[in-house]
């Protein structure tokens, strides 16, 4: 990687999402560039309805890089970035287990994308928040995972409009509870600033200041 801050901004990536759900992280890299991709929900069957929400994460890389396209076990990842974080030296070994998951493949890394005007961070960091309390009121006392997969994917796959999150009018209503959701607790969004949204057929992709969110709605 270009510097030990990237290391650092990677290893907060990865524990949060880790803290919304653990599981498995592909990373795609390519010339100095590589992508992490972490998924928070997707469907496990052709009839599964659940929405599909992964984040993106950049970063730079300090050397030419052959095409690498790996999937790796979350928590893997996480137990090396202590030590590659310390040392300083902005290196980081990939594991070497290799998994499979279902949502890798839904990955539209060679989708074309069309601008579709931009949102307030400030906007989506509230709704975000909004919608991880509705979540969370639905839960009974200690539940199990899933109990809570099932919980978020009924209010995740509802737009903010049809939530109740945002009037119906609202240049927010039309994006998927989830995604506010997960932009809000990645830290993607910053206080002040403007996320640009893109479309490309039924998917949306909302570019923001720390790292980017590929999402849409459940297949019914």
């Amino acid at each position: 990687m270009s510097d030990a801050t990237d290391l650092h901004d990677v290893a907060t990536f990865l524990g949060r999402s880790a803290g919304i759900r653990d599981g498995v992280c592909r990373i795609v890299a390519r010339g100095r560039v590589a992508a992490l991709h972490t998924a928070f929900s997707f469907p496990l069957m052709l009839t599964d309805p659940a929405p599909v929400i992964i984040a993106q994460r950049g970063v730079r890389l300090t050397q030419q890089t052959e095409l690498l396209d790996v999937v790796v076990p979350l928590a893997e990842l996480r137990d090396r970035m202590p030590r590659a974080v310390n040392a300083g030296r902005g290196q980081l070994r990939v594991p070497p287990q290799r998994v499979n998951a279902p949502w890798t493949s839904l990955v539209p890394l060679q989708a074309h994308w069309e601008p579709d005007g931009t949102v307030v961070d400030d906007a989506v960091h509230d709704a975000g928040a909004e919608v991880a309390r509705i979540v969370n009121d639905s839960l009974p006392d200690h539940p199990g995972q899933p109990v809570v997969v099932q919980a978020r994917n009924a209010v995740w796959g509802q737009t903010l409009g049809e939530l109740g999150v945002v009037p119906q009018d609202d240049h927010l209503a039309p994006m998927l509870a989830g995604a506010a959701f997960t932009a809000q607790a990645l830290g993607f969004v910053a206080q002040g600033q403007r996320s640009r949204i893109f479309t490309s057929g039924m998917w949306r992709r909302l570019s923001c200041h720390g790292g980017t969110l590929l999402y849409r709605a459940g297949l019914s």
